[in-house]
């Protein structure tokens, strides 16, 4: 069920309202347990200055306390501080409950599903596995396959310029992401974003930019010091932006420079041989 919505304009909320009604009346059983450990979704995250990550997590079964273990998408840490919607500190959260977690060791992206597990130890495994299926899949679909299907597109050398996006919240990366790739320029080059997350540029960042020919872009975050040693040795552009315009504008330009230049040709003059000297 769908309920086309708007807070702002308060359109719909009756409606809403009235299908999450149905939707309990439908359903056998709605209710969670809150006696196990805690399992939710991230809903939004960005880094701090003063804090560090922060993740918005909604509980989705179980209680999640300070000091559990928990691990949301590829980060893992331990819950240092709860606030709630009114910025008040909890120490539980029951099924439902939305909740800013503070103490993980990186930004999770937005929809990551968050774990509670027994110590730090089983949660840096976990984070681990997951981020190093998250890399092995990332090379997977950067490895070029021709088919006879898309041999025409290979053909006609379509130039791509590569691009990693690193902002400081999940919302402007994904403002910035869609405004790149609307840009039109022309058939011949197209943007192509081999990937993107939230927090400082780091070495693996780099590392990948180095293997596939691709520009850093760091949207109101830095490169930490092991990813800027990296960089000037590969010789990779890491390129910070706090305007998103800006970005988008230099973006522009560089794609106007990758075109193929059109040769036209112009007559200037005429010449007549009227002797030849041997």
């Amino acid at each position: 069920m769908f309920v086309d919505i708007s807070a702002k304009q308060g359109k719909n909320i009756d409606q809403l309202l009235a299908s999450v009604i149905l939707t309990a009346d439908a359903a056998l059983e709605l209710t969670a347990n809150p006696d196990m450990d805690a399992q939710g979704v991230a809903i939004e995250s960005h880094l701090d200055r003063g804090r560090g990550p922060v993740a918005t997590v909604i509980v989705q079964r179980g209680t999640l306390h300070v000091g559990d273990s928990i691990v949301v998408g590829d980060a893992h840490g331990r819950v240092r501080r709860m606030l709630d919607e009114f910025g008040e500190d909890v120490e539980e959260a029951g099924p439902s409950r939305p909740v800013q977690v503070q103490g993980l060791s990186g930004v999770p992206g937005a929809g990551d599903n968050l774990l509670v597990v027994e110590d730090d130890r089983v949660a840096r495994q976990i984070a681990n596995q997951r981020d190093a299926r998250k890399r092995s899949a990332l090379q997977a679909k950067q490895r070029k396959r021709v088919s006879l299907e898309d041999l025409d597109k290979v053909l006609q050398e379509t130039s791509t310029l590569n691009l990693i996006l690193k902002g400081d919240n999940a919302g402007s990366v994904e403002a910035l992401e869609e405004a790149l790739l609307k840009i039109e320029i022309d058939d011949e080059v197209e943007v192509n974003i081999i990937d993107r997350g939230v927090g400082a540029v780091t070495q693996t960042n780099v590392t990948l930019a180095a293997a596939s020919d691709a520009i850093i872009i760091g949207f109101n975050v830095r490169a930490d010091g092991k990813a800027t040693e990296e960089a000037n040795a590969e010789g990779v552009e890491i390129r910070y932006y706090s305007v998103i315009y800006q970005a988008i504008e230099e973006i522009e330009a560089a794609l106007k420079g990758m075109l193929k230049p059109e040769y036209e040709e112009q007559t200037l003059g005429q010449a007549e041989i009227r002797e030849i000297f041997r």
